[in-house]
């Protein structure tokens, strides 16, 4: 999967996708944008992707996602993506998750499924197909 490299506007906005392919190696095009948020002192959100069967609670539900009641997508494939984080919320500090993503060898995706399953959102064996980030200035 070839994309162009990861960039932070002058504003603290940045985002950064990967699919099945780069999530099997562990999202690593993802770090940089983790770690430059980090240095920035930016917050963070991200979506993941998973079966509709690995998420613990229902779509839509407050419990998995607080404040969020918006960007819960069904896929014909029996996938859900959901959102977790945003400039409404606060989003997440990015300084904790580059701390996650270097406890896990620098696995961007292991450091995020671990977040899932510690908050009680996901089931341990579940696996993530789709991984977004996206950062911005706090306020």
């Amino acid at each position: 999967m070839r994309t162009k490299a990861v960039l932070i506007t002058p504003t603290g906005s940045g985002t950064g996708r990967v699919g099945a392919q780069a999530i099997a190696s562990g999202s690593a095009r993802l770090r940089p944008l983790i770690a430059e948020a980090a240095r920035r002192g930016l917050r963070l959100a991200f979506t993941v992707r998973l079966a509709k069967t690995g998420y613990l609670h229902p779509s839509g539900s407050r419990t998995d996602s607080p404040g969020i009641r918006r960007d819960v997508i069904q896929r014909t494939d029996h996938s859900e993506e959901r959102s977790y984080g945003s400039a409404q919320t606060g989003g997440f500090d990015a300084a904790d998750f580059v701390r996650r993503v270097d406890a896990a060898g620098g696995d961007v995706t292991a450091a995020v499924h671990q977040w899932l399953v510690e908050t009680g959102r996901i089931r341990p064996d579940a696996q993530i197909i789709h991984l977004e980030i996206r950062t911005w200035r706090p306020r």
